[in-house]
């Protein structure tokens, strides 16, 4: 509770003048006793005023929280530790404070500034262009009315098995507003795989060129072994796992007809048209692709969330070698909760209407 106002201070003098009881004038005043004994005792000094406390001192003066708060944007430091270490340095602290308090004290000092800053975890993001944006919210607008229950959405990502030698920190302080940003590729040992989500179910993964101690027997323009996924091998992958198992997903949920969704990569757009003419070619029911998905647009995706929750499962595991990896990457992905697949695929809607209220910027999905 804060400081009685004025007037407040001089009615409880006055009730006490009138009843010596401090007990039945602080139950009155609803406060408590200790506040009308300090007060009477005021009086009694002379002065009702409000002194000012004691308090603690500061950790950190406003100079040396200011200088804390530019040295962690910077993005020269790596750590709290660090900057608190440079503080000493420069004089303005004379011992090196802990780094939580010194996040504390630059985060209410930046905050203060009307420049509120806090810490990044994860890997950066790529930024987006003007015309990325466009097509954004062109296939935001196009797609607000598609039944998503009847698409699938498929994707490849690479599980790392080891963590990368990129060099990308574990924390990096940035204002509110600014995301992480770097393009930088990742070459660990890894299972490199395609699998697709729907509301009904996953398909089973299908491992590709990229995944650690596989041999490829898919060559590139150049007729040698390839060392990238090829449009022959997307091609059998849609053929041999996406579309059988998005038939078997759909038709267990009496679905007949249903939408394969892809990304923009250069290899799909064909090899998938080859694999959808021959496989509605076999008396099925047609197979639509959904159409101009936009570049770099993991958050209007769905299965970029369940990619995470693997990535989580597999990280908490501690698997002790590559074989046991891959094992239990495939039990964790296809055992994902069919409950928790429904929510992600119901968000999408959401997804659309925030790219469009953003101008096709990021979503935070």
């Amino acid at each position: 509770m804060g400081a009685l106002d004025f007037r407040t201070r001089h009615a409880i003098i006055a009730a006490y003048g009138i009843n010596s009881n401090i007990t039945d004038v602080a139950r009155s005043f609803k406060v408590d006793p200790r506040t009308v004994k300090r007060w009477v005792e005021r009086d009694e000094e002379g002065s009702l005023e409000v002194r000012a406390g004691s308090g603690r001192r500061a950790a950190l003066s406003v100079a040396a929280a200011s200088r804390a708060a530019d040295l962690l944007l910077s993005g020269k430091f790596d750590n709290c530790h660090q900057v608190a270490v440079q503080l000493v340095t420069e004089g303005l602290t004379e011992h090196v404070v802990h780094a939580t308090t010194l996040a504390r004290h630059a985060k209410a000092r930046a905050a203060a500034l009307g420049t509120p800053m806090s810490a990044k975890r994860g890997k950066p993001e790529k930024a987006l262009t003007e015309k990325n944006k466009a097509r954004r919210v062109a296939f935001a607008r196009a797609n607000k009315a598609t039944s998503w229950g009847h698409v699938m959405i498929t994707d490849r990502a690479k599980f790392l098995f080891r963590y990368p030698g990129s060099v990308v920190k574990r924390v990096e302080w940035l204002r509110k507003g600014e995301r992480r940003i770097a393009s930088r590729p990742n070459n660990p040992q890894a299972v490199n795989m395609y699998a697709g989500i729907t509301k009904h179910g996953v398909t089973k993964p299908h491992l590709v060129t990229g995944t650690s101690k596989m041999a490829t027997t898919f060559k590139n323009m150049k007729g040698i072994a390839a060392r990238n996924i090829t449009s022959q091998e997307y091609e059998t992958v849609c053929l041999e796992t996406l579309l059988p198992e998005g038939d078997r997903l759909f038709r267990n949920a009496g679905i007949e007809s249903w939408t394969l969704q892809q990304d923009n990569d250069p290899t799909h757009k064909k090899a998938s048209s080859r694999a959808l003419s021959a496989w509605n070619r076999r008396g099925r029911k047609k197979v639509l692709i959904l159409q101009n998905w936009p570049p770099n647009s993991p958050d209007l995706s769905p299965i970029e969330n369940a990619w995470a929750i693997v990535q989580a499962q597999v990280d908490a595991a501690g698997c002790q070698n590559f074989e046991e990896f891959k094992q239990t990457l495939h039990h964790a992905w296809m055992n994902l909760d069919k409950k928790y697949l429904n929510s992600l695929m119901n968000s999408v809607p959401s997804r659309l209407s925030d790219c469009i209220g953003a101008e096709g910027g990021k979503t935070g999905y």
